[in-house]
Order: C-alpha cells, then structure tokens, then sequence
C-alpha cells in the first residue's frame, strides 16, 4: 500500500511555521514584557538549525516520495545534490559565526556564502515535483539570505 508524502510535506510546513512563529518571540520571566531584540548572529544561527532539520526531513520525504513513484530516482538525486549542497552552505555559515570576526565582517561573508552556492542554479534542475519537497529549504534558506541583506532565492 502506498503511503501519502503529505505527512512529511505537513511536517515541514509545521516545523517552519513553528520556528517562523518563535523567532520573534522573546520574553523575560514570563511577566509579558520584552526582553532585548534578539542578535542577528542569533536569529541566523536558529535558522541555520532549522535548515538542518529540514534538510534530513526533504531527504526522508524524497526517498519516500521516489519509493511511492511520485518522483523518480532522477529526481531524488537532484533533490539530493539541492540537499547537500544546502547543508554545506549551513555549515559554513555556521563556521562564520563561530569566528571571531565582528558581525559587521561576518554578515558580507555570510552573503557571499549564500550567493555562491547556486542554489538558484540546482533549483532549476528538479522538476516542479520535487520542488515541491525542497519547498521548505528553499523559505529558510531566502530567511538566512534576507536576514543578512542577502538575495532571495
């Protein structure tokens, strides 16, 4: 019996609306009151986590995808190309902000980290399918980018 991909689809939408509707929120001692605005070092290494969860999660939902014949091992390769290539751009982002660079020299980095994966370029190789499956990496990945003045995706 062939099992739905929506599970893993609605998981990742879950997971991105969970983590879109805590990033703002920053409360002291629950007294209501607002703590100090969170660092911008901070917000983009929540999100970079993020990005990670949501990388295994598309791998996981191409396999299965590709196991259902809702996608095929083409696709699944391309998904998995999109994959690695987002998860080496996270962990060098993460490598940046654990430098000792001040954030105003990490931040042009962080750009030029962003902008020099090609994305955009791998993007283009998945069919509109699978692009479904990467829909959420590509909404994290446009947040790291803008939150640094990047481009979007």
């Amino acid at each position: 019996m062939r099992k739905p991909i929506v599970p893993y689809a609605l998981l990742g939408f879950i997971l991105l609306l969970w983590w879109v509707g805590c990033a703002g929120q920053n409360t002291t001692g629950g007294t209501g009151t607002s703590g100090p605005p969170t660092p911008p070092q901070v917000t983009v290494a929540n999100s970079v986590n993020v990005l990670a969860q949501a990388v295994d999660g598309a791998v996981t939902a191409a396999i299965a995808a590709r196991d259902q014949g809702k996608v095929s091992q083409a696709d699944l390769s391309a998904i998995e190309a999109y994959c690695k290539a987002i998860a080496v751009t996270g962990k060098s982002i993460d490598a940046e902000l654990r430098s000792t660079d001040a954030w105003a020299v990490q931040k042009p980095k962080i750009v030029q980290i962003m902008t020099g994966a090609g994305l955009n370029t791998l993007k283009g190789h998945i069919s509109p399918t699978a692009q479904a499956l990467v829909t959420t990496l590509v909404v994290i990945a446009n947040q790291i980018s803008v939150a640094v003045g990047g481009p979007a995706l």
